[in-house]
């Protein structure tokens, strides 16, 4: 009969032997002993102690298989999405060129030049990207937690505690400074926490549920007509509001459409070896519904053209997103997914791996990045032309290097309360 301690031990080495050849990772010697049938002999104490503290070998080991368990090309493609977005703020803060923002209810913004023209179309995919990856990404962790054995209630939880996490840093941590200029902004961060809290009751519904709800929110938003509400309704759930006490860019609708829709994909992919086909096949679609759309001004065009080589047809309205640029957006980000998940199959090459470590940490990115333009522009008190605007965002990708790489690293090996939801 086995000894409780040594027990425990021998209990502990079989699931953490089949942790290691299941992902392909060398065990420890003590493990390799116990894989190959061999008897662990040694005091209740000594048994006792490795079980609550594995070799140093086998930490390493298990950190690594959390680590290789990760999709490479998903933390790139965030990073991607997270430096240009920095770019644009560098740009909304400095750039004295800058072009009006793109407003449904307003005029079209008239570019200066090409230069300027293209540093904002560029980033046309940005804000769609993050609401998309956001449900992409629940739809991977809460299967990577389920197969660790979490209960479908622990998985929820946590979901809604996420999504309460990002509308309560929106308020109090982003909104700090809104506050002391005397209004409050329902932004990005408080609309995607809106979003995972309604994927935390929806997300046991199959896709073809799911799907076509999500496609009919971002098809038929244009119908909506909340101007009967109160602003404070009327900001948070769909019309854009930029003056008074209570504003916001980012409302619910139609953007949690565009999270439900990363949701269902993210969990498609669970279920396909390669979804590079559907990818671009759907990035086919996507053009094509552009092209339909764009070039039959009618039906969710904010703005009108007049010619197709013009600034204007390729000008789209952003608040709310009319649909020519959630069709555009997502032929971008369907295209970025595809290709990225070619170039990055197992590992990062390393002219990649600074886009990796922004992508792994995007929360905490998204937050200090805006302190330290705004501790910037109050001490430069002016702003620049492109050139200095893209001189910024350089140094700024690389002040912000050092701390994403320690945050990361404290996530990964001492993690807590606060790195597990910022």
């Amino acid at each position: 009969m086995v000894r409780g301690s040594e027990g425990r031990i021998i209990a502990y080495s079989a699931r953490q032997w089949l942790t290691f050849v299941s992902r392909g990772i060398p065990p420890s010697p003590v493990f390799q002993r116990l894989g190959a049938g061999q008897n662990l002999h040694g005091t209740p104490s000594e048994a006792a102690q490795l079980t609550a503290n594995p070799p140093a070998q086998t930490r390493q080991s298990l950190a690594t298989s959390r680590t290789t368990s990760r999709r490479p090309y998903v933390d790139v493609f965030r990073g991607l999405l997270i430096a240009h977005m920095a770019l644009d703020h560098a740009s909304l803060m400095f750039n004295s060129g800058r072009a009006p923002e793109e407003l449904a209810s307003g005029a079209a913004p008239v570019f200066g030049d090409l230069f300027q023209f293209l540093t904002r179309f560029l980033g046309v995919p940005v804000a769609p990207g993050f609401f998309f990856m956001a449900g992409f990404m629940v739809a991977l962790t809460s299967d990577a937690r389920q197969q660790r054995g979490r209960a479908p209630a622990d998985i929820t939880r946590q979901l809604l505690i996420r999504g309460l996490v990002l509308i309560a840093v929106d308020a109090l941590i982003m909104g700090l400074p809104r506050a002391l200029m005397g209004f409050y902004s329902f932004m990005t961060l408080s609309s995607i926490g809106v979003g995972i809290i309604v994927l935390a009751g929806v997300r046991h519904l199959p896709n073809r549920i799911l799907a076509p709800v999500a496609i009919g929110l971002l098809v038929l938003h244009p119908l909506l007509d909340v101007s009967a509400l109160p602003v404070p309704l009327q900001a948070i759930l769909y019309e854009p509001v930029r003056s008074g006490a209570f504003r916001s860019m980012y409302p619910v609708f139609p953007w949690i459409g565009i999270v439900m829709l990363g949701y269902v994909i993210g969990r498609d992919s669970l279920r396909r070896p390669d979804s590079r086909p559907q990818w671009l096949g759907l990035a086919a679609i996507s053009v094509v519904i552009f092209l339909a759309v764009r070039l039959f001004v009618g039906y969710g065009n904010a703005y009108p053209y007049t010619a197709v080589a013009s600034f204007a047809f390729w000008t789209f309205a952003k608040y709310p997103p009319d649909l020519p640029f959630l069709a555009w957006s997502f032929s971008c980000i369907f295209v970025a997914l595809a290709a990225l998940a070619s170039i990055v199959r197992h590992t990062t090459p390393a002219r990649l791996r600074p886009l990796e470590i922004f992508g792994r940490v995007p929360f905490f990115f998204f937050v200090v990045h805006f302190y330290v333009l705004g501790i910037v522009q109050a001490l430069l008190r002016t702003k620049t032309g492109l050139p200095g605007v893209y001189l910024i965002w350089m140094l700024l990708l690389a002040a912000m290097m050092g701390p994403c790489i320690w945050y990361d690293r404290k996530k990964r090996e001492r993690g807590n309360l606060i790195t597990r939801y910022f």
